[in-house]
């Protein structure tokens, strides 16, 4: 007999669920779910060995779902998560939203479950989609997240209006180069597309020379909500941080076979 679970998702904060959902497609079509009793944290990712980019959100369990405390952890893997978010714009009366996992218990940690399907249903329609299987994805916590993401580690940082940034984002739809190259020198830092444009958008306090690349796909990732945008430069990856997220981009990248 499979192990079920149920949950009511509490309809006003539906929505938000689901934009994060499709925020993390475009990182990667896998999502990962954990659910403890305190929090759901998201991410998606892409590169195997290299981390090439990653993102995340994490979200009060008790915000999305309408439970009591409960002593398990929930890891949900959710493959073709694009096609699934498409789904669930057909979902109509979000006040009576439910979801189903059918479970399996990890053999290495008894409060440790992992989905198998999944069922999400409102009123006459249902969404059900398989989930993935545990060894798909690397497992990540919040914890060591935590620590890995933690700015007092960066090496240095710049940033950039949200007006300049908007405006990075429409020349990068013009011009067909693949890369935004990011130049410091002497503290000056511009962002340019190769015999195309040039911005200067920071002017650094330290006498800092660099050349860093970012790839442009990765712009729509980016929260373009705030007044200013920091990058945070690690040893091998930029992590871009606001109140809701984390979104860290290798600049090691080779994009000839991209």
């Amino acid at each position: 007999m499979a192990n079920k679970l149920k949950f009511k998702i509490k309809g006003e904060n539906f929505e938000t669920f689901i934009s994060r959902l499709d925020e993390l497609s475009s990182i990667d079509d896998t999502i990962k779910l954990k659910i403890d009793n305190q929090h759901i944290l998201m991410y998606s990712m892409l590169g195997g060995n290299v981390l090439l980019a990653f993102k995340n959100f994490l979200m009060n369990t008790k915000d999305v779902f309408d439970v009591e405390d409960f002593d398990y952890k929930l890891d949900i893997i959710i493959p073709n998560s694009k096609k699934f978010v498409k789904n669930l714009a057909f979902l109509k009366d979000q006040d009576k939203i439910t979801l189903d996992v059918t479970y399996k218990e990890s053999p290495d940690d008894e409060e440790l479950y992992w989905a198998r399907a999944m069922q999400i249903s409102s009123g006459k329609f249902k969404v059900t989609w398989l989930g993935g299987e545990h060894y798909e994805m690397r497992d990540i916590d919040k914890n060591s997240l935590k620590q890995r993401l933690d700015l007092k580690n960066r090496k240095w940082s710049f940033s950039i209006s949200n007006s300049d940034f908007l405006d990075v984002k429409k020349l990068s739809n013009i011009n067909a180069d693949r890369i935004i190259s990011i130049s410091v020198v002497k503290g000056l830092v511009t962002l340019s597309e190769k015999s195309a444009w040039e911005l200067e958008i920071d002017k650094l306090e330290e006498d800092r020379n660099s050349n860093l690349i970012l790839n442009k796909k990765f712009l729509s990732c980016i929260n373009d909500k705030v007044d200013k945008i920091e990058f945070n430069i690690f040893d091998t990856f930029m992590l871009i941080k606001d109140d809701n997220s984390n979104l860290m981009l290798s600049f090691e990248q080779d994009f000839s076979d991209d």
